[in-house]
């Protein structure tokens, strides 16, 4: 009989936020939240652009946001979505 080792959970979600969305991928492994990951976007000219990208990894948080963006914005945004990501993982 198979025995269950591990369980790995996806989840993908959206937030708009004025002219930004917020693209989420979260990462659960064996009821712990191991990844959220952020991708910032924005129309310009027509052309949906990645302006920036936030992810907390294992403990740590890295961030690559474009120089001409409100990076403190997205910053605290990014925090927000973090909380209630990891709320639903309690």
């Amino acid at each position: 009989m198979l025995q269950l080792k591990s369980t790995t959970v996806t989840n993908e979600s959206t937030l708009k936020d004025g002219d930004y969305e917020y693209y989420v991928i979260n990462n659960i492994i064996n009821d712990s939240s191991t990844l959220i990951s952020c991708s910032i976007r924005k129309e310009i000219d027509g052309v949906v652009n990645e302006v920036g990208n936030i992810r907390k990894e294992n403990g740590q948080v890295n961030a690559f946001i474009r120089d001409t963006e409100d990076y403190l914005t997205h910053i605290s945004q990014f925090a927000e979505i973090v909380k209630e990501v990891e709320k639903g993982v309690e």
